[in-house]
């Protein structure tokens, strides 16, 4: 009688609860829609969070497992193996997925232990080679980028994009009306960290200069007290730099990131690092906007230059500005692009992420055992 492979279980070990960061969000929009007649998914999640009674609802099954244990103390760490071991044993997991870089957790060390494979996943470049990024039998990574710049070369690395989640992305609301902004006003947005390297001091100084009072520039995002995070903005910062401008308005971290762009007519992504892909210009595009964003790290997989946004130097408010002018100037140049930015994000960005980031698991899932 012929023996009939079971769907493997596959164990993500994952650093949010829902709670913040978009790897976390990444993960969980691949969770909603992978396949689940060829895959059974199980979570180790650090904390209880907001992803849970999604997770409930969805039939996901996870453990508040607490964060990975790193070998600093040492019963600490004997006793998170053992438990690690024994999840995995009665679980029979075939493939553990760590959605980060971990160094030496105990639960990498229980993986080899069983002779499961570890697959990674970099959502940023990868510049140091931990153990377990040895033991790993692959890495997923985010775009042709981060593949060419992370070390190290040998490791197989599969090119998975971020997915979005279209029927969120679907359903934003504006929110012109609580902001007291008025219909004729047409308006230009930042969405993301609030942090030197996400530009966004370049989108103020863009602002500042297009003299135009008819446009409204927002920045949603969190700020957070530079002296705890490098590079952070407070609110403080941010008025000095806005300079009075009634136009420039910080709208602080809003949870529905889609009602900024139902909000927005045009979304600019002035990030000065290498951008491992461009979780936002992604979803701005899924809502039909047109991205004007630098030329850096992956953005130039998600943006065609002159057909759905524009591509810019970084660091440079002047082009950014010349562009923003050129599309409000030009409404049906305007809106060409905005369909084309979504008929973009839906063939590349919707589906077919999923579907590929199914295959890897699968494939390097360990072999079901014949009974």
């Amino acid at each position: 009688m012929s023996h009939k492979p079971a769907k493997p279980v596959i164990c993500f070990i994952t650093g949010s609860a829902g709670d913040w960061g978009g790897a976390s969000r990444v993960l969980y929009t691949n969770l909603r829609q992978l396949d689940r007649s060829r895959i059974e998914p199980i979570l180790l999640l650090p904390r209880d969070g907001p992803i849970v009674p999604e997770l409930q609802r969805l039939g996901l099954r996870y453990h508040i497992w607490g964060s990975p244990t790193e070998p600093g103390n040492r019963l600490a760490f004997l006793r998170a193996l053992l438990r690690t071991v024994l999840l995995f044993r009665r679980e029979k997991v075939r493939l553990v997925h760590f959605n980060n870089r971990p160094w030496r957790p105990a639960e990498a060390l229980a993986a080899r232990l069983l002779g499961i494979p570890i697959l990674l996943h970099f959502h940023v470049v990868n510049e140091a080679v931990s153990p377990v990024i040895r033991w790993a039998s692959g890495v997923v990574v985010v775009s042709e980028f981060v593949a060419q710049a992370s070390l190290p070369p040998e490791l197989p690395k599969h090119v998975v994009h971020n997915p979005v989640d279209l029927h969120r992305f679907d359903q934003g609301r504006p929110l012109r009306e609580a902001l007291g902004i008025a219909r004729d006003k047409l308006v230009v947005s930042f969405v993301g960290q609030i942090r030197d390297i996400k530009g966004v001091q370049d989108f103020i100084a863009m602002a500042r200069l297009i003299d135009d009072p008819a446009l409204v520039f927002l920045i949603a995002g969190e700020c957070r007290d530079p002296r705890t995070f490098a590079g952070a903005y407070s609110e403080d910062d941010l008025s000095t730099m806005i300079g009075g401008d009634a136009r420039i308005r910080y709208i602080g971290y809003i949870d529905r990131v889609e009602d900024v762009y139902a909000s927005s007519d045009i979304v600019v992504v002035p990030s000065r690092w290498q951008e491992p892909l461009g979780l936002i210009a992604i979803e701005a595009g899924a809502c039909s906007k047109p991205v004007i964003a630098t030329h850096v790290g992956g953005l130039p997989e998600i943006i065609e230059d002159g057909r759905t946004g524009y591509l810019v130097d970084a660091q440079s408010p002047a082009t950014l500005a010349e562009r923003v002018k050129f599309l409000i100037a030009n409404p049906a140049q305007h809106a060409q692009m905005g369909a084309a930015a979504r008929e973009r994000i839906v063939r590349q960005f919707a589906a077919k992420p999923v579907a590929a980031f199914e295959e890897v698991l699968v494939r390097h899932a360990k072999p079901d055992a014949a009974r």
